[in-house]
This record gives structure tokens, C-alpha cells and sequence, in this order.
């Protein structure tokens, strides 16, 4: 399966579902849930956690022990760097760092500086830095290679535009491969299983096309979209 079909398939939830049935003298009940459910419902929880703040249940929910030298230096490499001048509280922003350090149950796999990157990705798409549950929520969605709830007209369109630039065509968003590419560009959805050959290539491509190295948020996401989406010139 394609990278565009994992997305398309996650987005959809069209996935192999496990039968749970409960008997009771007068009745009995089945509950069909999906592995794509099972997801959300982490999401969903991690998202909670993380907006809480408490680093305890972050570690409850990852499995770790807790690390403050990592939290000093993961503060001064990534997060002050995509805070920035913006204004959040300082339980917001340890919050976020907690995040980046550690990470969820569902976002362990990709490292301190991916998951400061997956944050990135969402500031660049939506202009803000996640703060609430359900924002929170979205930065763990593209963690994950999902479709974020929220969705920002005009990084689509500009993730159109930059297809355009990149396939000399414009996308057919009913193609699922053409689609891919919009919204990996537009949100930085991470791939389901990375290939660093495929980024490889990707990054030539990039330089090739722009002139220059991928360095921003967005251009890391262009290049995702190049070596993941399956979409062609």
C-alpha cells in the first residue's frame, strides 16, 4: 500500500476491525471497533494530557522517566525557537516542550526533533501555536500521518500552488495520490513508514525545482509530499 492509500485509508477508517461481545442472561451485546477508532481514541486522550501540562501523566502515558536535563536542552534547541515572539503562557509552553521531549504514546516513535517539527508544521499551517485539547489534538493527528480537524483554506491553496510548481499541473484532489500531496504540503502529515531512500530523492528534487535546500517547516513538508504522495507529473 501506497503512502497516499495509508492516508486515504486512515482518513477514511476503512481498516480491520476487532468484534468485542458481551453476554448477559437477557441479552447480548456486540461493539465493533476499528483499529482507525482505536486511534482517534488515543489521540483524543493524549491530547488531554499534553494540554494538561502535568509531566507525570505524560510519562504515565509514554512509559518514561522523567529527564530534566533533556527538558533544559530540548527547550533551548527546539522550543524556544518555535515559540518565538509569540504569546503563551508559561504552563503552554513547558506543555509544548513536555511534548517535544517526550512525546505520546502514539508519537514516541518519531524523536525530540520530529515531533518539534510535526509542531512546527502545524504553526506554519495554521499561523498559531497549539494550546487548547482539540488543537493539541491536530498536532498528534499529523504526528500520526492523519488529517487534522481543523483545516486552513489558504495553506491548501497555497499547497496548490506549490504542487503546481512541483508537477507543472494542477491537482485533481479526487486522485487520492494528487490529494496527498496537497495536504502533506499544506500540514505536514507524517508518513505512516518513512523511507529514507524515497527522501533522498525527494531532497534532490526539491533542489532541483527550488534552488536551494528545504529548511523551512514548509519546504520539509513539500518534500514529504515528493516522496511519499505517489503523485506525478
Amino acid at each position: 500500500m501506497t503512502t497516499a492509500q495509508q492516508l486515504a485509508a486512515q482518513q477514511q477508517c476503512t481498516v480491520t476491525t476487532t468484534t468485542t461481545t458481551t453476554e448477559t442472561p437477557s441479552t447480548t451485546t456486540t461493539t465493533t471497533t476499528s483499529t482507525a477508532d482505536q486511534n482517534v481514541q488515543a489521540i483524543t486522550t493524549e491530547s488531554v494530557v499534553v494540554t494538561s501540562g502535568a509531566v507525570n501523566n505524560l510519562l504515565a502515558n509514554t512509559g518514561q522517566t522523567r529527564n530534566q536535563a533533556q527538558e533544559t536542552a530540548g527547550m533551548t534547541k527546539y522550543t524556544n525557537k518555535i515559540v518565538g515572539t509569540a504569546t503563551i503562557t508559561t504552563e503552554q509552553k513547558e506543555a509544548m516542550n513536555n511534548f517535544i521531549v517526550y512525546g505520546t504514546a502514539t508519537t514516541k516513535k518519531l524523536g525530540a526533533g520530529e515531533r518539534a517539527g510535526v509542531v512546527n508544521s502545524y504553526k506554519a499551517a495554521f499561523g498559531k501555536l497549539p494550546t487548547t485539547e482539540s488543537e493539541w489534538s491536530d498536532v498528534i493527528k499529523i504526528g500520526n500521518g492523519r488529517w487534522p480537524s481543523e483545516t486552513n483554506a489558504v495553506s491548501e491553496a497555497n499547497a496548490e500552488l506549490a504542487f503546481k510548481k512541483i508537477y507543472l499541473r494542477a491537482p485533481n484532489r479526487n486522485n487520492p495520490h494528487d490529494d496527498a500531496a496537497v495536504v502533506i504540503i499544506a500540514y505536514g502529515l507524517r508518513p505512516v513508514d518513512r523511507n529514507l531512500n524515497s527522501e533522498k530523492a525527494a531532497i534532490k528534487s526539491f533542489r532541483y525545482i527550488y534552488g536551494y535546500d528545504p529548511v523551512s517547516a514548509t519546504a520539509w513538508d513539500i518534500v514529504r509530499a515528493i516522496a511519499y504522495s505517489g503523485a506525478t507529473r
